[in-house]
């Protein structure tokens, strides 16, 4: 069912997850806006009848068992010039349309089934990719059985997670299509290296797709482990044997170890491809800082080319400078005079840059030094300042309070004199 034809909240959306005995709340808006989730709803039937021999079937019955769980996946345009024939997922087929004008697209599969015994099994994809049907019939036409375990057939009818392996397999699959087209326009900016300035608003673009690949793996770690926890404790109450009227459909322990290791392979898959999304982050961090580096070598290269112009300059202006002044003149008869006061001039200038080169050289060694104890300074003659204050106040306060208690008692014996 594509995301368009899924009922709304209040409007047929609890009617529809009701009929695979989902909880009403799946169907809130804040569970429909999650990354990820997994939960599961089984029913049991107690024994009632006594066995043959007078006691009573401590085997109970299975008769459904409920799951949901929510797989996102963002897939981001192909880059048809970047690719790859001998590269699997480069074969796989375009999920974005040509009329997105956002470049990506996202799939926020969510997954509900309902199995009732005996191998009666319903389920409802929301929001797939357009091949996820065709992927899944695929695998369940193509599905062998393992030696020593159960058929397909078998499996259905003994165990409500037997197509649970199969829909996990196919969203890895989608992951990892997911994963390597974030990853493939990165590999194009580390061959290209375009112009620092002009990089950045791509390279944010595609760190949000990087990001957002990471969270939605991280999800999926948790929702395949909650899942797989769900499977082992179905697995368990029904290791001995499930009731179907007066049958019993067995899950047997090579099936129950089989499920149970494949469940923790596909963990390993999702939990590697959150680490290539992780690497295509960093990829993109360490991308950022060249540009970076490679903005500041042009301006330093800037500020080079400054100071030489500077330096060419600077002696035609000094010069100039100095014959400008009235140290110098051009006589009348054509001859250059000079001042017998040019020693002033030396007198002032070879100190005054001394004294500068000195200060300069101290406050880059000692700046902090001098900055700290001359805050210091400040801070101590303002306590001091507002501490003299407090402390005058404080006797004029205490002044007037004696005065006034020494009239009251002046008073007082007044009088006691008068009585």
């Amino acid at each position: 069912m594509q995301k368009d034809d899924y009922p709304p909240v209040n409007g047929g959306r609890e009617a529809l997850l009701s009929a695979f005995n989902v909880p009403s709340f799946v169907a809130s808006r804040t569970c429909f806006e999650l990354n990820g989730y997994a939960g599961c709803r089984p029913i049991f039937e107690e024994p009632q009848q006594r066995d043959p021999f007078g006691e009573h079937e401590n085997t109970p019955t299975l008769t459904s068992c409920t799951t949901w769980f929510r797989y996102l996946i963002k897939m981001v345009r192909k880059i048809d010039s970047f690719q790859d024939k001998h590269k699997p997922h480069d074969k796989e087929p375009e999920y974005v349309p040509e009329v997105s004008k956002k470049g990506y697209e996202w799939f926020e599969m969510s997954v509900f089934t309902r199995w009732d015994s005996p191998g009666k099994c319903r389920v409802l994809c929301i929001d797939t990719p357009p091949d996820f049907p065709n992927r899944l019939k695929d695998a369940l036409l193509l599905k062998k059985t393992p030696p020593g375990s159960l058929t397909p057939l078998e499996a259905a009818q003994a165990d409500p997670f037997a197509l649970h392996a199969d829909l996990l397999d196919i969203m890895t699959v989608y992951s990892d299509i997911s994963v390597w087209r974030v990853r493939d326009p990165i590999r194009l900016f580390e061959k290209s290296r375009l112009n620092g300035h002009d990089l950045f608003e791509q390279i944010h673009d595609h760190a949000r797709h990087a990001h957002h690949s990471s969270e939605v793996l991280e999800a999926a770690i948790q929702t395949v482990e909650q899942l797989g926890r769900y499977q082992r404790e179905i697995h368990e109450n029904i290791a001995h044997g499930q009731r179907t009227g007066s049958s019993r459909l067995g899950l047997t322990l090579t099936y129950r170890v089989q499920a149970r290791e494949y469940t923790q392979f596909q963990i390993s898959l999702v939990r590697s491809l959150k680490l290539r999304s992780d690497s295509s982050l960093q990829r993109l961090k360490n991308e950022v800082g060249l540009a970076y580096n490679n903005i500041a070598r042009q301006d330093n290269s800037v500020m080079k080319s400054i100071a030489l112009l500077t330096m060419i300059f600077l002696p035609a202006t000094f010069i100039s400078a100095l014959f400008s002044t009235t140290f110098f003149t051009y006589g009348d008869n054509g001859h250059w005079e000079v001042s017998d006061e040019l020693w002033i001039y030396f007198v002032t200038t070879v100190p005054a840059t001394i004294a500068i080169v000195v200060f300069w050289r101290v406050w880059l060694d000692y700046g902090d030094v001098i900055y700290k104890w001359f805050k210091g300074l400040v801070v101590r003659a303002w306590n001091r300042a507002t501490g003299s204050v407090s402390r005058t106040r404080t006797r004029t306060g205490n002044g007037s309070e004696t005065d006034l208690e020494d009239k009251i008692d002046t008073a007082r014996v007044q009088t006691g004199v008068t009585v």
